[in-house]
């Protein structure tokens, strides 16, 4: 039996065939503009030189920030599910999971099987991502591909006030000017977003079993900062930009496999500029939709997943919470109901 899986993220697309219980053929690609077309082209790219065409393929799952948008996808599934089923085929003792991806950052809990159990995202904006890391390489003209080395000849890291993407910007360029070296400006970039993802592992259980997955995970130099933070050596596997394709292919292959009761979805950010999130516990939501109606801001869509219908934060609403949604004690003040007041399971918590 075959099977695929599609990953478009948001900065870069893979593809991984799955034939039984192994890796046939990956492909890593840029996603570019248009997710639709770089899908059918990544699947062309995956069966070159594998003598398997696409009608052979027995089912195929897509995940990502574009997986909507893959026209020959049987299925999909959310990103968090996919890098914790796909580094769970490498490393069945993780239990603790920092994927850092192009433009967001998810620490993930998982049990034994690669079930996602609990999550958070830090998407409030790209300081800490691949695309942040990007624009530094652009700043201080360093290939992308060697900065982790860089920073680790580092003599003592430039500390940064902010890893905002501008600001950040802004304030490497200022110490490039002044004669600082590139490699002491990386080392306390790295510090900085090491900080960062080091707060968002605390909101979940860190656990012994501690892997790292995404594009950043190649960055040496960041790396060795995490471990630092957490006091952990991560479990790294031989490619784990590919760990949410793998997942998706594994989906593929047991497409009945569920992630266990308890997920609990967190979406926004706790970090050193202050704290807004909504939470929604899957075991408890009864997908009656309430919420969707209830809420002015318009931020809760009603989704399948796992096998149920669940209610989830908008894809387009993630990264502009703060604006969009009051909080609920405002809300109160200015609605007659709120998500809150209509969850008789009392699924829906907020920070504030």
């Amino acid at each position: 039996m075959i099977y695929a899986g599609i990953d478009i993220g948001s900065r870069a697309a893979k593809a991984v065939l799955l034939q039984d219980d192994t890796i046939v053929s990956s492909v890593i690609r840029d996603t570019g503009a248009e997710s639709v077309k770089t899908s059918q082209a990544l699947l062309k790219e995956l069966l070159v030189g594998t003598g398997i065409e696409a009608g052979e393929i027995d089912y195929t799952v897509a995940t990502g920030y574009g997986r909507v948008l893959v026209p020959y996808a049987n299925e999909n599934v959310s990103e968090i599910s996919a890098h914790a089923k796909g580094i769970n085929w490498y490393f069945p003792q993780v239990r603790t999971i920092l994927d850092m991806g192009g433009q967001d950052c998810k620490a993930i809990n998982c049990d034994g099987e690669g079930n996602v159990t609990n999550f958070v995202m830090n998407d409030k904006c790209a300081g800490g991502t691949g695309r942040f890391l990007e624009m530094i390489a652009e700043v201080l003209n360093i290939p992308l591909e060697e900065i982790g080395s860089v920073s680790l000849s580092s003599n003592g890291g430039i500390p940064f006030n902010t890893i905002c993407a501008v600001f950040a910007k802004t304030e490497a360029l200022g110490h490039l000017r002044k004669g600082v070296s590139r490699a002491d400006i990386l080392a306390g970039l790295h510090e900085a977003i090491a900080t960062r993802s080091y707060n968002l592992l605390r909101r979940v259980s860190l656990e012994p079993g501690f892997a790292i997955t995404g594009g950043i995970s190649k960055n040496s130099g960041l790396v060795a900062k995490i471990s630092q933070k957490v006091q952990m050596d991560p479990l790294l596997c031989a490619d784990p930009q590919l760990c949410g394709a793998l997942g998706a292919a594994l989906y593929a292959r047991n497409k009945s496999a569920i992630a266990t009761p308890g997920v609990k979805m967190q979406y926004g950010y706790d970090d050193g500029t202050g704290s807004y999130f909504i939470s929604i516990d899957e075991e408890l939501c009864s997908g009656c939709g309430k919420c969707v109606d209830a809420c002015p801001a318009g931020i809760f869509t009603m989704s399948r997943r796992n096998g149920r219908i669940v209610a989830e934060v908008k894809e387009e609403a993630r990264k502009r919470l703060p604006i969009l949604c009051p909080g609920v004690g405002n809300c109160r003040k200015l609605n007659s109901i709120t998500c809150q007041a209509v969850c008789g399971e009392n699924a829906i918590e907020h920070s504030w």
